[in-house]
Order: C-alpha cells, then structure tokens, then sequence
C-alpha cells in the first residue's frame, strides 16, 4: 500500500481545518468560537514493512461569524503543532515529523444562498522529518493556498458541505508534497 504524508497529521489538521473554518479576526468581528485542541494519537501503517506512530498534536484555533456580504459564513483561524515519531518495530530505527502552522481562512465570496467560495492560506513550516540522529532530513516551507466552495446550509452554525476543492497552490519548497511517503520514510527506518 502506497503511504503519503498527507494521510499522517497533516491530512489530519487540514481535515479538522475544513471541519472548523477558522481565519483572522477583524475588529467588528463576532468571536463565535475559541479553543484550544491537544490530543495524543497512535496508529499503524505499511511501507513492505510494519511503521508504528506515535503523535501530538496541539491546535488553538478561533471561529468568527462573517458580517455584512459575508453574513452566514464561518471563518476558521488554526495555529496548529504536531510531533509524530514513526518507528520500524522490528528494527526499533525511528524519524521524527515536526509540522508548525498557521491555517487562516481570509475570504468567502457568496457565490448563491448558502454557498461560499472560501479562500484560505497555510503558512508556516509545515512539514519537516528528522533520522532518529535528530538531523534533518527534508523541510517543506512557504504557503499553500487553498480555494473550496462550500455550502453552510443556511444555520448559522459552522460546518457544512463541500460542494468543491480545487487543487492546492504551492508557495515555496514543498517536495514531501503528495511524494509517495514509503520512498521518504524506507531509507530512515526500513529494515
């Protein structure tokens, strides 16, 4: 089975990010939410051999209703920090994923009734993979810029339905981007 990064802690924020709609807040705006999420996780995958994870992950995130032309969107600001330890079981030969940013949704455009075509903007260091030396290995940087027309339904609450996702914009060096994650990984800790 093909493993990419995505499907680790990055898929996971960037799923909890579209969940939540989180942006920067203007000073009129109305906080709707505000939190902080840490949680410690493991799980397991394949690479031709057994990888074992084990991660935490801290997010402080803050929602704010939209006025005016925005009224009936929900915008989602999440800084988030993840530190994942992906271990060859048989081997005990380990590599360690650090992931640092700033997830900031800044425009909805109405596009009809409830449905939004949001922009929003990933910065940060958000992907960098350490040997069990605690050298670095590969480093993602810059931005991504995200666009997905979304339906809120109408509620007034946050969430709703993705109605589109269009392809991430790249900013910056991003090679562990959608890299095929067992080429990355095999050569840390494979047996």
């Amino acid at each position: 089975m093909k493993a990419k990064r995505t499907a680790s802690a990055v898929g996971a924020c960037v799923a909890a990010a579209a969940a939540l709609l989180v942006t920067g807040t203007p000073a009129s705006a109305t906080i709707y939410e505000r939190s902080v999420y840490t949680n410690h996780y493991e799980f397991s995958y394949d690479c031709g051999f057994a990888v074992d994870v084990a991660g935490d992950v801290e997010q402080r995130y803050r929602v704010r209703t939209g006025t005016g032309p925005d009224e009936g969107a929900f915008f989602l600001r999440n800084r988030y920090s993840f530190t994942e330890t992906h271990t060859n079981p048989e081997t005990g030969a380990f590599a360690t994923i650090e992931i640092h940013g700033l997830y900031n949704e800044v425009k909805a455009t109405r596009l009809s009734g409830s449905v939004f075509e949001f922009a929003a903007v990933d910065a940060g260091q958000p992907f960098s993979l350490y040997d069990s030396n605690g050298e670095l290995v590969l480093r993602d940087r810059g931005s991504i810029q995200f666009r997905v027309v979304f339906d809120t339904l109408g509620d007034d609450e946050p969430g709703g339905e993705v109605v589109t996702e269009f392809d991430p914009k790249l900013n910056g060096p991003h090679p562990s981007f959608d890299a095929d994650w067992c080429a990355i990984i095999a050569p840390l800790i494979g047996s």
